[in-house]
């Protein structure tokens, strides 16, 4: 028998904790729900994902401020809290988790190098936790290490609460 994959295990702690989990995506253009949705009854968990690549639409959908991402730009730390906290209100979830980043292999500058990604993961009645990492590799390359990290941070926020 295979072992199960990272995103089973989520798919499964979720499930045993009668959780429910949501995304909203911008630079991984809804890898981390494609993921998620190759796993037979994940809609008992998975409600959903705002893939939000333009500022526009991570206002207008997740009610990103647009002081926010005139002040501190789409990828930072402030504007994936915002993410997260707007997903987990639009889908009404327990959880919810958020990426903003430059995969590349184009559009980084010196404040934000390619591969620089930013994560929100938002609970009910919790505090928002960000991250900002720097991934080193192709554009395929960060979009699948972020998702990967999305994957296994809910994993252990989740696993946490066992």
């Amino acid at each position: 028998m295979t072992p199960p994959n990272q995103a089973e295990i989520l798919i499964d702690l979720l499930r045993n904790h009668n959780a429910t989990f949501c995304t909203a995506e911008s630079c991984t253009g809804g890898n981390i729900s494609a993921v998620l949705t190759r796993i037979p009854g994940c809609s008992d968990v998975f409600k959903g994902a705002a893939v939000t690549y333009c500022n526009e639409a991570k206002q207008n959908i997740l009610g990103v401020s647009p002081l926010t991402l005139e002040t501190y730009t789409a990828v930072s730390l402030e504007t994936v809290k915002e993410m997260a906290e707007g997903a987990l209100n639009l889908y009404n979830t327990d959880y919810a988790a958020s990426v903003s980043g430059c995969a590349g292999p184009g559009g980084g500058t010196p404040d934000i190098p390619v591969g620089t990604i930013c994560f929100g993961f938002a609970a009910k009645g919790k505090e928002t936790i960000v991250q900002k990492i720097i991934f080193k590799g192709s554009r395929i390359d960060n979009i699948n290490q972020a998702t990967a990290h999305v994957i296994d941070t809910m994993i252990n926020i989740i696993g946490s609460k066992a």
